[in-house]
């Protein structure tokens, strides 16, 4: 109660304030300037690209509303050709339209580019937009700006008219920066948030986890492009009068200090940020001609000291005083729901024992002149074991980047589940159960554990977005039970321990089984495991080795890469040997062991070849 008291007294301020400097000027301000910040953080901060030309979707917006809305009496000056004079709400929702076209159409280039390519893509839509709002004289009335009358809503006789004037215009913009908090809220902690942070981490991996990329990325951009029209459209009513000179890149360039003064993917960041910046050059104002060096001054000293910005900080000594129980209560419940599940295994297999899981006919890749898979051949059936082998070099990952489908082959056919599948995406392999981990790590270093295995959860999410950010009692219902669902696959790789750690905290060992829970998480009917024991000591071999068995009686079909001999040898039904991307042997475990061609290969001598090496390299 005391929380919705705070949370709900500002809007008491037009009642007892009667100064519109601090509550109209500065107040309102903040609150609008908080939602364009909010809106930045989807892109900067969860999808992790930079956008440096905000301010234009911004001015989109801003412009939309005011040439919607404005009154030609109070236009008299210039020669505007439309000034249709529409109700606010209606010119707020056109405003937020067209906004979210620019994003759809700036959402391309960052399907292509990244980092400093991608900001000068974004520099240039607010040049464009900034030019269009300075020279197009008959739309936007150039230089000379445009005015708007104080919001107000009819009664249509059935009451006096509402109006939200100078101080009350903080009943409109509170409530608004509240409902965008809420719907960030809900956002950052849904399935959505953590497709766009795992993107932001490796777009591969979290393609493997089913994460459709492209839907995704653009999503950002027009949820994004959208909530900065929506701010832009609250700010023409703070001083009923807009002009080019508010939306040029500088604009862009505060709004990215706000955000990283206050913190990423935090809703008070957004807001401590943006009060920062608003509130300081009134303060300081017989410095307002260095304001941007004193914010430079700022900007790298929070990058030095407060990398997590001052919402971050304060997190962190919340935490300090006030300790939470929380973990140690929902693993509790976990242990509880787990307890009482007679599943014997927390995935799932949809193909049958005995079936082909995966054909490769006469795959060959081909990178220029270098040839590093060639013409192989290759069968795995559900519920086996199949090693792959060969020295450093030989085509291994490669055929696993062909079979997932980060190659596309040059030549040949793969099959999964009896279906040619050359032409599938990594996501659309995903969705047929064909799931992976990586020879190089790749997880979701910012995100928890049990939050990484959520994302390996992805395709068993099916909340729309419309309920995920409005807080539907169903979209809480289903990530309760993908929770519980999480924790008994980190609970089958023995990590339910460490469910609420940061994963980027791991030992490597621990990183490893991690990847495998993930990847259980799609279900899968095949799984690749790319050296998932590389580095590891004998003792943690021999519980991987455990782990993929359990996972094969399953009956999910398992191709496993490696160098460790002796873990081929023990658990593997069958063993395909590549030399130079060729495959030179295939057969039990015992017949490779014997054979002339792969002692060859590792040794170059016709001795026996031993297992009892630890990389057999």
């Amino acid at each position: 109660n005391i929380f919705i008291f705070l949370f709900l007294l500002p809007m008491l301020l037009p009642f007892f304030v009667t100064n519109q400097y601090y509550v109209s000027g500065i107040l309102c301000r903040i609150f609008v300037y908080t939602i364009f910040v909010a809106s930045l953080d989807i892109v900067v901060g969860y999808i992790g690209d930079i956008s440096i030309g905000h301010a234009g979707l911004f001015a989109i917006g801003a412009y939309s509303v005011a040439i919607l809305t404005g009154p030609s009496s109070l236009n008299a000056e210039g020669n505007l050709a439309f000034l249709p004079e529409w109700p606010f709400a209606f010119a707020v929702l056109i405003g937020i339209g067209l906004a979210a076209i620019a994003g759809l159409i700036l959402g391309f280039p960052s399907l292509r580019s990244s980092g400093p390519y991608l900001a000068v893509s974004t520099i240039a839509c607010g040049l464009i937009v900034f030019t269009i709002v300075n020279e197009q004289e008959s739309l936007t009335n150039g230089t000379k700006g445009l005015h708007v009358a104080g919001l107000s809503f009819d009664g249509f006789g059935l009451f006096e008219p509402l109006r939200f004037q100078g101080n009350r215009f903080l009943w409109i913009a509170y409530p608004s920066m509240l409902a965008v908090m809420w719907m960030m809220r809900g956002f950052g902690r849904s399935f959505w948030g953590r497709a766009f942070e795992a993107i932001k981490f490796s777009s591969i991996a979290a393609e493997s986890c089913g994460v459709h990329r492209t839907r995704f990325k653009i999503s950002a951009f027009v949820i994004s492009a959208a909530l900065a029209g929506f701010a832009g459209g609250l700010f023409v009513q703070l001083d009923q009068y807009i002009a080019p000179g508010t939306f040029s890149l500088d604009f862009s360039i505060l709004a990215l200090m706000a955000l990283i003064f206050g913190g990423l993917r935090s809703n008070l960041g957004n807001f401590l940020g943006m009060t920062v910046l608003v509130i300081l050059p009134d303060l300081f104002t017989a410095f307002s001609d260095y304001r941007l060096i004193a914010f430079g001054v700022l900007l790298l000293l929070t990058l030095f000291f407060l990398p997590e910005g001052i919402a971050g900080l304060l997190k962190k000594q919340w935490r300090n005083f006030f300790p939470s129980q929380d973990q140690d209560l929902r693993r509790a419940e976990f242990e509880e729901v787990f307890r009482k599940s007679s599943r014997e295994a927390p995935f799932s297999v949809t193909s049958k024992m005995d079936t082909i899981a995966l054909a490769l006919n006469q795959i060959r890749m081909q990178f220029g002149g270098l040839v590093a898979v060639n013409d192989l051949e290759l069968r795995v059936k559900s519920g086996t074991i199949h090693g792959l082998m060969g020295p450093n070099g030989s085509g291994k990952s490669t055929t696993v980047n062909l079979i997932t489908g980060v190659y596309a082959p040059t030549a040949g056919i793969v099959s999964l589940f009896g279906c040619n599948s050359n032409s599938l995406k990594i996501y659309e392999r995903a969705q047929q159960g064909v799931a992976r981990t990586f020879q190089n790590l790749q997880l979701f270093g910012g995100l928890t554990v049990i939050d990484n295995v959520l994302v390996g959860l992805h395709l068993s999410f099916h909340s729309s977005l419309f309920k995920v950010m409005l807080g539907f009692p169903s979209v809480a219902r289903e990530e309760r039970q993908l929770r519980e669902r999480a924790y008994a696959l980190l609970k089958f790789v023995g990590l339910e321990a460490l469910a609420f750690e940061t994963a980027a905290n791991l030992a490597y060992g621990q990183a490893r089984r991690l990847e495998i829970a993930r990847a259980l998480g799609l279900n899968p009917s095949l799984l690749l495991l790319d050296e998932p024991a590389a580095g590891l000591t004998t003792s943690e071999i021999q519980e991987f080795n455990g782990i993929i068995r359990k996972i094969r009686d399953q009956g999910v079909a398992i191709v496993l890469i490696e160098h460790h001999m002796d873990m081929l040898m023990e658990i593997s039904d069958e063993i395909t040997v590549l030399d130079f991307g060729k495959k030179i042997a295939s057969g039990p475990p015992q017949t490779i062991q014997n054979h002339p061609e792969v002692i060859r290969a590792y040794l170059g001598t016709a001795s026996q070849l031993g297992v009892s090496g630890g990389d057999g390299c």
